[in-house]
Formats: C-alpha cells, structure tokens, sequence
C-alpha cells in the first residue's frame, strides 16, 4: 500500500541541515510558517518528528526523522519549505543517514 511518498519498501533517514551562518532571525521570523507547512508532511507519515539541533544554546540547524524511498524524495520537500526559501538552511550540507528500527 502506498500513501503519497510512504510504502512498505521505504526507508528511515534521521536527516541534518545546518543553518547559514547568521540566518537566526530569518529563521525566527518565518517558523510560524515552516511549523503550519510541515504538519502536511507529518499528517502524511513522511516526517516522524524534527525540531532544531543545538549548540549549547544556539539553535543551529535542523534534525529530522524521515520515512521515504529515497533522500531525493526527502530533498524535494525541504527544498520547498519556507526555511530553504527564505535562506536559512543549508542544503548543500544537508546529511542522509538511513537507519534501520
């Protein structure tokens, strides 16, 4: 059974994107939307859960767990997303991991 970008061959990716350097209150301005845009993806069973990664007490960047067939399909989606847009991710860095749960 497939639903969207969810089947049973998919895959889990625990999923890491550093912010740009000094993209902190650009990120801040805009997480009310990024939070509204990504309640579809979570509704959909694409992202399990996320929040932002820290430095001490520096948000840096983002983690998500994801389930999809590939890093591509994952890619797609942040690529739309408010915080690409808008400059605060880094998605040339972005890391990949597949897990196995």
């Amino acid at each position: 059974m497939t639903t969207g970008l969810i089947s049973e061959d998919t895959t889990e990716w625990i999923v890491l994107i550093p912010d740009v350097e000094g993209s902190l209150n650009t990120r801040m301005r805009v997480r009310e939307t990024h939070v509204k845009e990504m309640i579809q993806h979570i509704d959909s069973g694409l992202f399990q859960m996320g929040g932002a990664t820290l430095d001490g007490l520096c948000i840096n960047g983002s983690a998500i767990i994801a389930r999809a067939k590939s890093e591509v399909d994952i890619l797609a989606v942040l690529q739309a997303d408010i915080y690409a847009r808008s400059g605060v991710w880094d998605l040339d860095k972005a890391k990949f991991i597949s897990i196995s749960t």
